[in-house]
Parts: C-alpha cells; structure tokens; sequence
C-alpha cells in the first residue's frame, strides 16, 4: 500500500523510580499537580529561547497532548528571560515536546507575528534550545523520522548550505555559527503560521524545504511564490492516497502473478488496501470547462483524482498544441531559471510554439483555464508516486509496461529522443552537494513506466543536475530538457 502521512510526534522512554524525580523548585506553575498526593515524586525540565528576533515575555509549556497548545492540564511557564523551567509531578514532563509561543519583536520582519517553536521531548538531558532548528528537527519527525534520522536530515541540509553543524545538534543549537539562520527560519515559521493550513503540516514542509531553499532562507529572500511552494510540499500528507495498484500475488513455487494468494509468501500487497476494499484508482475524466464525462468518452482534457481530489491534465496528440504530450520543456520554477542553452534545447525551438519552460506552460495553461482551473502548477514527487498504476499491464509498441492506468492516460510518452525513460519534471528538488555540482538544484523525478530491461517503474531519480541562467555556456556543459504533467486543485 502507498503511506504518505504524518506521524504523531515520537515520545521518549524514561525510566524512573519513586522519589529519584528533580526538586519542585523553579518559577513555573504545575496545573497537574493540584489534588494529588504531595509526597509524590516531581521532575524538572528546563529550555532556552536563544532567538535574538522574539520578544519577553513568552508561553513555554509541556504539550502533553502534541496539539500544539498549552492546555490547562500541561505544566507551563510564562517567563521574561530567555530560560525557563517547568516542574511536574507527571513524568510526562520529560517524555513530550516543549512548546513556545512567542512574537517576533521589532528586529525582524513581520514584527508582532506569533510564532510556535518545538523541540523534541528532553528526556534525561535535563534542557534544550527552542528554536528554529530544533523546530525543523521536530518537522522531520512529523513527517516519519525517527530522531537521529531528523537530526541527521537537518544536519546534512545545513552542511549543504556551508555551516558546520555540532555534533550535538539539539543541545547546541544555539551556536553562534548557526544563529543567522535561525532568525531566518523563525522569521518564516511565524510568516507559516499565518496561513490557513495545518501548522504541524507546514513545520514538515519547511523542513523539508530546507534542503530546496536553504539558500533564500539564509539571505532572507523567500518570495510569496516560494512560500506557496513549500506550503505544498506536503500536499499529499494527511489526504486518502491511492493504493499501488497491485491486486494479483506472486507465487513463489511458479513465480507467477496469480490471483490467489501463495500461503508460502503471505502479506502481500494484492492483500490490504484500497485496491482490496475499493476498486483501487478512482478516475474522472474532464472537459474542457471541468465537467464530469462518462467513462467511455473518446476525448477528454483532465482527469479528477477522486481520492486526493487533484485534477491531472490530459495531454493531447498534436505538435501545434503547448499541450502536445511529446514536448519537452526547460525546467523553470519560482526560484530557478533556466540557462539559454536548455532553453534552445526546449521543443518550441523546432516547433515554433512559444512555450519553452515549466513555468512558461504553467502560465499557459491558467491563462486558458484549462479546465475551468487557474492555478496549474508542477506536481511535487509525493503526488506524482502516488499517481503512479503498479497493476497496469499495458505496454506501448516497443513492449514497455505503462506506469499509468492507460485508460485514463493514454498520452504517456515512454521515450523521446535521447530520452528513453518515461520522466517528467517535478516541483521537488534538491541542492546537490557543493563538491559535486557546485551545489546546483536538482529536481527529483518519478518514473512513469517500465522500460524493459532498463528501468523500474517508480524509480525515483536524482541524476539531473539542471543548469542555471547565471553559469557560463560551458558550465552549462549538459543542458536538460524533459516532459511535463501539470496539475490543478
């Protein structure tokens, strides 16, 4: 089965004994220990707010319940110092998050804005920096890692932008060498924090998009469009995805695909899922206005996902059309332009459409309405793999296995010139190490169907470093150009 959701916040193990808890001392207030037996034993945890950009007083709380709030029921602080304390007789204390409300104060852009930052739970360490990168530690989490995995992920996506990350990156978070970038990224949780989606959710997307952006983030540059890009980066997330598409088993004795299961290889993925209980891949086919179309219509122009209610264009057969399905476009975004020579390289060159970029396209197809939609975009890798049909059996006339349910798109191009791999463009990148490719973007991308003998069918690909308009033309030494699906919510 495809997951793609957001994990509940990890909670640490600690192992205590009676009467070994910390003294009840400090200035915070325990709203728990009302009623309860005094004798019991307490235990202390305490934090930092090290952020030159947030103002005093702020709330500091244990968040018991990871709902982001400090409830009543949770030992909390309101304190005018940098530090504070939080002393209960719950030794949950030790084993939640520690959350801080604050406002950003007259040094930062957006001076008043409210701002939420987490650090994971202390356990046994007894304190912690709150702050922007203990938050995007925190986002790694939500969106499925385990700790060290999260430390290691911010870790490398802050050695990407040339900062030398401590070796305890939790307990010294604050370090001065980090510091300018944190204000930054405090100074884009609380822009975050004024939009209307979940903020859990965009806290992931920022720290995923730290690898992407991390750039414009440090020098403080992010555009509204960039922070529309990372607030879909996590799309997906939360949303009923689409199963895989695989209903038969393989038998292991034949080594067969069947329809029964092999009792000598159970749990397979033909046996869970939606592919099981609901008829897998939900489609509708669109007009040119939007409306729904029978299933049998011969044209249509987009097809609506059912389950995460995206709306995919339809390409379409015709080398006169921006929308023709063997186009091959530059790769342009709101915080990527392309080089000249990838723009040569661009269909529109040899065939005198005047749509050569990503973003060229994505501005086409508004202005059209395609759809009866005006906000096309990019799809991000998430959304273009949860698309992906790894039932389908259908095979184009050079015997490769289509990567899409082929009633629905018929107008996949498995290869085209030089480009034999059935690939197109996604709005997810990455920066590449800076001793590799001068740490130039890269986009991640999905394979979109089984090239036999040559590719899987879901392989993710990393391999295209695109050039960029400020190198010279022979940096610019393998110019890319490749397919594109929009897609429209």
């Amino acid at each position: 089965m495809k997951t793609m959701q957001f994990a509940l916040l990890p909670v640490a193990i600690t192992f205590a004994l009676a009467g070994c808890g910390g003294s009840g001392g400090g200035s915070s207030h325990d709203s728990n220990q009302s009623g309860k037996d005094h004798g019991a034993p307490t235990y202390e945890v305490a934090g930092v707010l090290p952020s030159a950009v947030l103002s005093a007083p702020f709330t500091a709380c244990a968040d018991f319940n990871r709902n982001w709030e400090c409830d009543s029921n949770e030992p909390a602080v309101r304190s005018e110092q940098p530090t504070f304390t939080l002393v209960s007789t719950d030794i949950k204390v030790k084993a939640s998050p520690l959350l801080v409300k604050a406002t950003l104060n007259q040094a930062a852009d957006h001076a008043g804005a409210a701002v939420l930052l987490v650090t994971p739970a202390v356990g046994e360490r007894q304190s912690n920096p709150v702050n922007g990168i203990t938050t995007l530690v925190m986002g790694e989490m939500l969106m499925g890692s385990h700790k060290e995995q999260a430390i290691a992920s911010v870790a490398a996506s802050l050695t990407a932008l040339g900062l030398t990350p401590p070796a305890d990156l939790l307990g010294n978070s604050d370090d001065a060498a980090l510091a300018e970038l944190d204000e930054q990224l405090v100074t884009v949780l609380a822009k975050m924090a004024m939009r209307t989606e979940p903020y859990d959710k965009l806290v992931g997307n920022v720290a995923k998009g730290l690898a992407m952006y991390g750039r414009d983030i440090l020098a403080g540059t992010l555009t509204d469009a960039q922070y529309d890009e990372l607030a879909r980066l996590g799309v997906t997330a939360g949303q009923v995805l689409n199963d895989t598409g695989l209903s038969r088993h393989l038998n292991l004795a034949t080594g067969q695909m069947t329809a029964e299961p092999d009792p000598g290889a159970p749990g397979q993925d033909a046996s869970y899922g939606l592919d099981v209980t609901d008829g897998g891949f939900q489609f509708t086919k669109l007009d040119s206005k939007g409306q729904p179309l029978p299933v049998s219509s011969t044209t249509w122009q987009c097809v609506r996902d059912e389950r995460t209610g995206l709306i995919w264009e339809h390409k379409v057969d015709d080398v006169r059309s921006y929308r023709d399905k063997n186009r091959m476009f530059a790769f342009e975004t709101a915080s990527h332009q392309p080089h000249q020579r990838e723009i040569a390289a661009a269909s529109c060159k040899t065939d005198g459409v005047s749509v050569c970029t990503t973003q060229e396209y994505v501005t086409r197809l508004n202005q059209d309405n395609v759809c009866g939609k005006s906000n096309w975009r990019l799809p991000t890798l998430n959304e273009q793999y949860d698309l992906l049909d790894f039932g389908e059996t259908a095979k184009d006339e050079h015997g490769n296995v289509y990567g899409l349910d082929v009633a629905y798109f018929d107008d996949l191009v498995t290869g085209a010139g030089d480009l034999p791999y059935s690939i197109y463009w996604s709005a997810t990148t990455i920066h590449s190490d800076p001793s590799y490719t001068s740490g130039r973007q890269i986009p991640l991308l999905s394979q979109m169907s089984l090239i036999e003998d040559q590719t899987m069918l879901g392989d993710i690909n990393a391999g295209y470093s695109v050039c960029d308009a400020g190198q010279t033309d022979d940096e610019c030494s393998s110019p890319t150009v490749i397919m594109a699906r929009m897609v429209a919510q």
